[in-house]
C-alpha cells in the first residue's frame, strides 16, 4: 500500500471518531536536499523534456527560478514508488498534476494558475502560493486519497484550497487575503466529497472592502452541494479562523431540500476551532443534519449569534463551546430541533 494510500484508513477513522478529532498523521515520501535528485530542471525546455519522462520514484529537482514556466506532470508513480517534484523555495508560475502517486513540495507559485492536481495518492506539502489567477491550491474531479499541508497561500482569486472527493486531508496551512478577482467569491477553504479533514490550520485577513457593487461573502470554511457532490463524514478541527469579514462555517445542503431529500449531505465535526469573524453568526447550517459543534470558541463585534440551524439541520449539537459575552449561543428552528443537543456553555 502506498503511503498515500494509507492515507484513507487512517481518515475514515479520524473522521468517525466520537470524538471527531483527526487521526495520526501519516508519513509521506520524504526528501532531502540535492543528493536524492534524479532528475533536475533549471531552464524551461529542461522543464518540459524532464516532466515528460518523469517515472515511479523519480525526484524532479527545480533548481532556478522559472517565473514564467507553467510546470506540467501528466504522470504517475507507484506504490512506494511515487515521482516528487520538488524544490528550496524556487519560483514557478503554475504546477498541474494529473495522475497518481506524486508528491509536489518546496516549491513558490507565483501570478499563475496556482497547484491544479487531479488523480489519486497526492501529496502538496511545504510550497508557497501567490496571487494565483484562480483557487491558489485545488483537487477536484473526484480526487482521493490526497494530503494538502503546511503550505502558505495567500491573495488567491476565489478559495486558498478547494477539494473535491474521498480520503482528503487538509492539514496545518496558512491561508490568507483570499480576493474576488475573476472569481464568484473569496473564501478560505472549500470541501466537498466524503472522509475530508480540515485540521491544524490557519485562516486569515479576508476581507469585503474596496469592491464596487455587491462584495463577496468571505468566509473561512465552506461546503454545499449546488453542482457539487454531497459532503459526509467531515471533521474540521483544531484550526483559527481570524478577521474574515463573514462567516466562519458555512455548510448547506440546498440542492438536497429542493430535491426533498434532506441528508444526502450530512456530519460534520467541528471542534477546537477559534473562530473570530464579523458576521452576524459565524456558523450556519441549513438542510445539512448531523453537525456536532463542540469545545470551540467564537468572538466578533457583530455576533447576534454563533451558530445557527435551519431547514431540517436535525440531529446537531452545539456543546462545549465559548461565546463572546452578549452573544446567543445558537439558534434552531423548529424543523431542525429533533435531536438537537445542547449543554455546558461558557
Amino acid at each position: 500500500m502506498s503511503v498515500v494510500l494509507a492515507l484513507a484508513a487512517l481518515l475514515v477513522t479520524g473522521c468517525t471518531a466520537e470524538a471527531g478529532g483527526p487521526g495520526p498523521t501519516p508519513s509521506a515520501p520524504a526528501t532531502g536536499g540535492s543528493a536524492d535528485c534524479t532528475m533536475t530542471v533549471a531552464t524551461p525546455d529542461q522543464a518540459r523534456g524532464v516532466l515528460a519522462s518523469a517515472r515511479p520514484g523519480s525526484v524532479v529537482c527545480v533548481t532556478a527560478d522559472l517565473p514564467d514556466t507553467d510546470l506540467v506532470l501528466r504522470r504517475s508513480g507507484e506504490d512506494g514508488q511515487p515521482i516528487v517534484l520538488t524544490a528550496e523555495g524556487a519560483t514557478v508560475r503554475s504546477v498541474t498534476v494529473e495522475g497518481r502517486d506524486v508528491v509536489v513540495q518546496g516549491l513558490t507559485v507565483v501570478g499563475g494558475e496556482g497547484i491544479d492536481l487531479r488523480g489519486a495518492s497526492l501529496v502538496a506539502r511545504d510550497n508557497r502560493v501567490v496571487r494565483a489567477s484562480q483557487d491558489g491550491i485545488s483537487c477536484e474531479e473526484e480526487c482521493a486519497d490526497v494530503l494538502i499541508e503546511r503550505n502558505t497561500v495567500e491573495e488567491t482569486d476565489g478559495s486558498g484550497i478547494i477539494v473535491e472527493g474521498q480520503r482528503i486531508a487538509i492539514r496545518g496551512n496558512d491561508v490568507s487575503g483570499s480576493v474576488r478577482r475573476e472569481a464568484g467569491d473569496a473564501d478560505g477553504l472549500r470541501f466537498f466529497g466524503s472522509d475530508i479533514e480540515i485540521s491544524g490550520n490557519t485562516v486569515h485577513d479576508i476581507k469585503d472592502d474596496g469592491y464596487v457593487g455587491e462584495p463577496p461573502h468571505t468566509d473561512c470554511f465552506q461546503t454545499f452541494d449546488n453542482s457539487r457532490i454531497p459532503t459526509v463524514r467531515a471533521v474540521i478541527t483544531d484550526n483559527v479562523c481570524r478577521n474574515v469579514d463573514a462567516q466562519c462555517l458555512i455548510a448547506t445542503a440546498e440542492e438536497s431540500g429542493d430535491d426533498g431529500e434532506i441528508g444526502r449531505s450530512s456530519d460534520i465535526r467541528f471542534t477546537g476551532n477559534q473562530c473570530q469573524v464579523e458576521g452576524s453568526q459565524a456558523l450556519l447550517i441549513q438542510w445539512f443534519p448531523q453537525v456536532v459543534v463542540r469545545g470551540n470558541s467564537f468572538d466578533g463585534p457583530f455576533l447576534d449569534r454563533a451558530a445557527i440551524f435551519l431547514d431540517g439541520s436535525t440531529g446537531g449539537e452545539f456543546t462545549g463551546n465559548t461565546v463572546v459575552d452578549g452573544v446567543e449561543p445558537y439558534e434552531v428552528d423548529a424543523s431542525s430541533r429533533e435531536g438537537f443537543r445542547a449543554e455546558g456553555q461558557d
